[in-house]
């Protein structure tokens, strides 16, 4: 019976001895691997803010508490948000490069270019208030700044012309309240809403107004998804460049006569109707009436070549 007692407490020593000398070398190789950037979700949980954060050129004041706890959140969201962040990262090249050169041109900041991942993903969303498209613009401001809304077309799934619709929008915010940051607010919560909240509060400062939630969470999680994108490695993220997708070239031609059939459209200029709705996604029906005096520009890809119409046969039932 002793010699039983005695081979189960050297069991159990030496177990023990594994055990710490497996923990301290277990722990080494996570601290290595924080040390070279590529970090195990472990040490994601211990997450630090940055040091300095800005977004559009404004500092962000991260020695407010509230702020910090805020901004804490929206990182820890993206970070944990695995396949959903991942592809958002994957897709997002195919957008933001046009984007950006869109926002200069109009006088805005660059970093808007992230606005259509925190609205919509980078997807022809319509949200239950009626905002749609990457931009979330609703039908009563479409109209305003050019965007066409009808039967056959709703240009507010038009990536670009809603990106310059986008553009305006925010230039006028920023004209209104001065700084980049009440310019998002006002552009998820509308100007009204916020110049009235502004008076009320007696304060000018985004970081410092007690807002909708959503629009409180609105430009803390552009500065996440900032500080993500720009460094993915960091955040947990070390996707390759081979693994991001690109934008595939596409050329544009103008359209000034009616098109009765949109899938013979697509045939007759080699591509299948899938194909041009996934490149013009504001075409609504299967038909595109174009009035006098008035033209569409429709995307094709650039390796798309007409054939002769009397070379394809389309069933139709």
């Amino acid at each position: 019976m002793k010699n039983v007692q005695m081979i189960a407490l050297w069991v159990l020593v030496v177990g023990l001895i594994s055990y710490t000398i497996y923990d301290k070398r277990f722990n080494k190789l996570d601290y290595d691997h924080y040390q070279d950037g590529s970090w195990h979700q472990t040490q994601l949980i211990n997450f630090k803010l940055p040091e300095n954060l800005s977004f559009a050129g404004e500092t962000v004041p991260l020695d407010n508490s509230s702020v910090r706890q805020r901004l804490d959140r929206e990182f820890y969201v993206f970070m944990f948000g695995h396949a959903g962040t991942a592809m958002t990262i994957k897709k997002a090249d195919q957008w933001l490069p046009r984007f950006e050169k869109i926002l200069l041109e109009m006088g805005v900041h660059p970093d808007f270019k992230y606005l259509p991942i925190i609205e919509s993903n980078l997807s022809n969303a319509i949200s239950p208030a009626g905002a749609t498209g990457f931009w979330q613009i609703m039908p009563e401001v479409a109209g305003h700044y050019g965007l066409e809304i009808s039967d056959e077309v709703d240009e507010r799934y038009h990536p670009i012309k809603s990106a310059y619709a986008a553009a305006k929008i925010l230039k006028e915010n920023y004209d209104k309240f001065g700084n980049w940051a009440l310019a998002a607010a006002a552009y998820n919560a509308g100007p009204g809403y916020l110049e009235g909240t502004i008076q009320f509060q007696q304060n000018k400062s985004y970081y410092h107004l007690h807002l909708y939630p959503e629009t409180a969470r609105y430009v803390m999680r552009l500065i996440a998804f900032k500080s993500l994108y720009e460094n993915p490695t960091r955040f947990g993220y070390p996707i390759s460049k081979d693994n991001i997708y690109t934008a595939e070239p596409t050329k544009t031609i103008k359209v000034k006569e009616t098109i009765p059939d949109l899938a013979e459209f697509a045939i007759q200029n080699g591509i299948t109707y899938k194909t041009l709705l996934e490149l013009n996604p504001w075409l609504k029906a299967k038909s595109l009436t174009v009035k006098e005096g008035k033209s569409y520009e429709i995307e094709l890809p650039v390796g798309a070549k007409p054939i002769s119409k009397d070379s394809v046969q389309v069933e139709k039932k």
